[in-house]
């Protein structure tokens, strides 16, 4: 379970449940159980909480442990400020690992590439953000199952033998590979002779690099690209947004209130596009409403979205910080997110350039890739979901109109010190990526390489562009890709992209 990755499109479960804003405290019992609610009363004798279930009074000597809404936050920047004020990679991967438990995913992420700045050769934190040794040295996921023999096929690693069998379409059953049509003849009770290829085991099924038969090199099972970074809850990007009837006023009316009753919402308001459901001020949602409303208009001409948006989509937001992370079960790290249904934020998070509206942009980004790309959004390489993001984060409105491609200047900031201090990631490492190993840096990192690519350039906009629609069709090998179209060995792009970044 210590790879259980949740990407920045993390899983949320709320408007089914009624009471779901009591879900704030957890009483830890003695024997293992734990209740989460309200708090109401707390004495010597005694714990009382208001659960889903009804109120319940625990006998103090069956309490391990109290956790109240804010505990998390509170334990989280002690532990962060502990590593900071004496780093050691012990003590960053350490927290790193802390931050699983508690199931603040991307906190760890970032956490492990602190131990490697310390560390390089980490080996726990290697392993814990994806990466493989191969012939002594560590690589990403790609690279080691390219270095292994093994080859793509419709989004997943498979060797030769097994690519052959499948493109002949064959399908794997009880370890043979068998005609399709037959499986389903037999399925009907009729008996069929099947041919009996020679079945094909992966170079890495039974052993790992350097013969280890270790827990590791299970770990090493092919990665499907299509699950890079895709929600838990198999969310289709399109959200309810496109393919069905529009709904009358009334419909939607009835719709707003029922979501509004059922989610435990304090607000519910609807713009032209959105439909909003809030536990914050009335007036900062109607201000956001008009803005997310340009916004979509705008992406619909950026983004060259031809279908219709029939129905609204859904954006929740929390009254406070502490109360999204005790809904969504996010660190602090996470300002909201988009899991190819909804858009959640919450309100209150405000400078830095990351407050409330720059997250709605930024997932609303998502939300334009969702429409345009369907499931091949889940198959492109993080580096262009995110950076494309980031771009689009730091707009502004001017008068009617939505003005994109502005600076944001703490990612700037954030990717100057990576340049300085050693930590620049490089543009082979950034354009191969999966999602376990995106840390903060990288939005950074991948936002300053679109900005470049985009302006800093001769021909570079058409090149992205170019690279960007055929991503979009779903273009099988994304890193060759981005090599042919912009057809300079990549030492080259890296060092020009540097020298744009540093007179930023």
């Amino acid at each position: 379970m210590r790879r259980r990755w949740i990407s920045i499109v993390t899983l949320l479960v709320v408007v089914a449940a009624p009471f779901a804003a009591l879900a704030k405290d957890v009483i830890y019992k003695v024997d293992g159980g734990k209740l989460k609610g309200e708090i109401l009363r707390e004495s010597r004798s005694s714990v009382t909480i208001k659960t889903l279930g009804g109120t319940v009074t625990v006998p103090r000597n069956e309490v391990a442990r109290v956790e109240r809404e804010g505990d998390l936050l509170r334990d989280y920047e002690s532990r962060k400020a502990k590593a900071e004020k004496r780093p050691s990679a012990a003590g960053w991967f350490e927290f790193g690992t802390w931050c699983q438990r508690q199931g603040l995913y991307p906190e760890a992420i970032d956490a492990f590439h602190e131990t490697l700045a310390l560390d390089e050769d980490h080996e726990e934190a290697r392993w814990e953000l994806g990466y493989r040794r191969l012939r002594g040295a560590w690589v990403t996921t790609d690279e080691y199952f390219e270095g292994k023999g093994f080859v793509r096929h419709e989004g997943r690693w498979v060797t030769p033998a097994e690519k052959a069998n499948l493109e002949a379409g064959l399908v794997e059953v009880d370890g043979e590979w068998v005609r399709a049509e037959d499986v389903e003849r037999e399925d009907e009770g009729v008996a069929v002779v099947r041919p009996r290829p020679e079945r094909s085991l992966p170079a890495s099924s039974s052993r790992g690099e350097a013969g280890e038969t270790s827990e590791r090199s299970k770990k090493a099972a092919p990665v499907n690209p299509a699950e890079r970074w895709k929600p838990q809850n198999g969310g289709a990007p399109l959200g309810g947004q496109v393919g069905l009837p529009p709904l009358s006023e009334d419909e939607r009316a009835a719709e707003l209130e029922k979501n509004k009753q059922q989610g435990g919402w304090q607000i519910a308001y609807s713009s032209k596009y959105y439909d909003f459901y809030s536990n914050g001020p009335l007036d900062e949602v109607k201000g956001w409403a008009r803005t997310m409303d340009l916004m979509c208009e705008e992406y619909i001409s950026i983004f060259k979205f031809e279908g219709e948006i029939s129905r609204p989509f859904p954006i929740l937001l929390y009254g406070s910080q502490q109360e999204f992370m005790s809904q969504t079960n996010n660190g602090p790290g996470v300002g909201g997110f988009y899991d190819g249904r909804k858009i959640v934020a919450y309100h209150g998070k405000k400078g830095g350039g990351h407050g409330t509206l720059s997250t709605l942009f930024h997932e609303g980004t998502h939300q334009f890739q969702g429409l345009v790309m369907g499931q091949n959004m889940w198959r492109a390489q993080i580096w262009l979901i995110e950076g494309l993001a980031v771009f689009f984060e730091a707009s502004e409105t001017q008068g009617k109109r939505l003005k994109t491609g502005a600076i944001p200047k703490d990612r700037l900031a954030h990717v100057k010190r990576a340049m300085g201090g050693g930590q620049f990631v490089p543009l082979k490492t950034l354009i191969r990526m999966e999602q376990a190993q995106f840390g903060a840096l990288h939005y950074a990192h991948a936002w300053s390489l679109i900005y470049f690519l985009v302006n800093g350039t001769k021909g570079g906009k058409k090149r992205f562009i170019e690279y960007w629609n055929q991503v979009k069709q779903g273009h099988p090998d994304q890193v060759g890709l981005f090599e042919e179209l912009f057809n300079k060995p990549l030492d080259e792009i890296e060092a020009a992209w540097k020298d744009y970044v540093r007179a930023l």
